[in-house]
């Protein structure tokens, strides 16, 4: 008797399109993070409107580097996330634009508290 391949044994098959697609977006975004870190170093520019001890300055630096910084690590989690999803076989191509996303909304809570800051 021959034995009988289980759902386990079988070997996924991810379409080309998929890994494409992943990396389009990914050289896409890979062309945002500078750009959206430098726009985050740019919310710096709140600090004009501080008159004497009127502004935290704690909390527009914690806002600035948050502005600045939260595109290249959102990157590079997406990046980790790709390539753990894509040695295992499985589609890929929806995580550039939830990073995307969830880069967007950290860069703007970066930019609401150095704006915040401002007394």
């Amino acid at each position: 008797m021959s034995e009988q391949a289980t759902y386990a044994d079988r070997t996924r098959a991810v379409s080309p399109a998929d890994r494409v697609v992943t990396v389009l977006l990914l050289v896409g975004l890979a062309v945002l993070v500078p750009i959206a870190g430098f726009m985050g170093l740019l919310t710096s520019m709140a600090s004009d409107g501080c008159m004497a001890n009127a502004c935290n300055a704690d909390l527009m630096s914690v806002g600035i580097f948050t502005s600045a910084l939260s595109p290249a690590v959102v990157f590079l989690v997406a990046l980790a996330w790709v390539v753990r999803r894509w040695r295992r076989a499985r589609s890929t191509w929806w995580i550039p634009l939830v990073a995307l996303v969830a880069g967007a909304v950290v860069w703007f809570g970066g930019a609401l508290i150095t704006f915040s800051a401002v007394g």
